[in-house]
């Protein structure tokens, strides 16, 4: 993975396997998640500066917005993306889900929020301004999700988490080589947005990003 974003021209990775808490998507356990470090470490001492892979995690968003990694659990982490992966075609509001999970201790940023898949569901019902304008006063990162069975959120979302201050992380949410061009769909829903590069993490340097992980 990291030899393919490299040929892409990308200067560093983040590695978000997904959590214990979600066994239908084969979550990694703690005892993995270290085993992993040992070699994102390993790699990175090889790279010796010329390309970064940082340590994350995506966290799963229970019902009530907690979060199935545990608080001292997530410091262990560079880096920690919150999502909802249940109670997706529920049509009551899930605002206080959201918001609690914005609000949840070493967050960095909220991914795919809605659980939205193109042209099939909607994904989670909520008042999204409240839930951005959380988001902005954190400064949690709104995840535009480039692959291209969800392209969560849109262009037309992405206008009012810009407009309630939010900052973005654009990804291709890859799980192979071959995915990574998926970020072209996340761009596009930017660029429709107006979301200047200020405003996208993926375009700070790495100390800055690294910077802001550690103020997470």
């Amino acid at each position: 993975m990291a030899t393919a974003a490299m040929e892409l021209g990308h200067t560093c990775l983040g590695i978000t396997d997904h959590s214990y808490g979600l066994p239908i998507a084969r979550g990694i356990s703690m005892e993995k998640a270290a085993r992993q470090w040992q070699e994102i470490d390993a790699l990175n001492a090889r790279f010796d500066g010329a390309f970064r892979v940082f340590k994350g995690i995506e966290a799963n968003i229970l019902i009530d917005g907690s979060l199935d990694v545990q608080p001292d659990e997530r410091r262990l982490f560079e880096f920690v993306i919150a999502s909802p992966h249940s109670q997706l075609r529920r049509k009551e509001s899930q605002t206080s889900r959201m918001v609690n999970a914005v609000k949840a201790p070493g967050i960095a940023i909220l991914g795919h929020p809605r659980g939205r898949m193109f042209n099939s569901r909607p994904g989670i019902s909520a008042d999204w301004d409240v839930v951005f304008a959380q988001a902005a006063k954190r400064g949690v990162a709104i995840e535009l999700d480039g692959n291209w069975h969800r392209q969560d959120i849109d262009f037309r979302l992405a206008e009012r988490a810009l407009a309630a201050g939010c900052i973005f992380a654009l990804d291709s949410d890859a799980h192979s080589t071959e995915e990574l061009r998926f970020s072209d769909y996340a761009i596009a829903h930017a660029r429709l947005a107006g979301i200047p590069a200020e405003r996208v993490i993926n375009c700070w340097s790495d100390d800055r990003l690294e910077e802001w992980m550690r103020e997470r």
